[in-house]
């Protein structure tokens, strides 16, 4: 049987998605916490403009990715996913950054697989250039666009930033065992 290509985000999915809070709350003297990234642009939680922010967070870009922290188990689950899939690491993340985003997964036990870094989050020409057939992502637009545009079916991990009503196609999941569980469920693998 050949195995299916599975898509993974990074920030948010692969990451804790509050996990830059220390760093842009010590920078930007705020004390904002998890519960209130109610939306994905953070500039207005931060009480900044679009562009005054994306200038901050692009000039500290290097240091909020070096400390990154991983979410709970996903490393344990995807090396499980790599002896089942194809991992392919998709990532909004500019091509700058592609080194650094290696060194972070190595460093952090993830399996070194394809890295795409799109420098955008329209990620649709990278699903169809390497077949994916199933999507990890915590952003909610992109998951309703792959899921739109491509059928690919997506795992939406769990957020406050990310909830609305999901589409047949999108699964909404909490946390990296649910996503195990639920791929176990479609695929009807059986552990080894």
């Amino acid at each position: 049987m050949n195995k299916i290509n599975i898509g993974i985000d990074i920030d948010g999915t692969l990451t804790e998605y509050h996990s830059f809070l220390p760093y842009l709350n010590n920078l930007l003297g705020t004390k904002v916490t998890p519960e209130q990234l109610t939306q994905y642009d953070l500039h207005e939680i931060f009480g900044m403009d679009y562009e005054d922010f994306v200038a901050v967070f692009d000039e500290h870009s290097v240091p909020i990715y070096k400390t990154s922290i991983p979410r709970v188990c996903a490393k344990e689950h995807l090396q499980w996913f790599d002896r089942q899939f194809n991992i392919v690491y998709i990532t909004a993340r500019y091509k700058d950054y592609m080194e650094l985003t290696k060194d972070w997964l190595t460093t952090n036990g993830f399996p070194k697989r394809q890295l795409v870094c799109t420098g955008s989050h329209d990620k649709l020409q990278a699903l169809q250039e390497y077949q994916v057939g199933l999507m990890v992502e915590d952003r909610l637009e992109n998951a309703l666009e792959i899921w739109d545009k491509l059928q690919v079916p997506v795992y939406l991990l769990d957020t406050p930033y990310n909830q609305a009503k999901l589409p047949e196609g999108i699964v909404r999941v909490q946390d990296w065992h649910d996503i195990r569980k639920q791929i176990h469920h479609h695929f009807k693998i059986k552990e080894r």
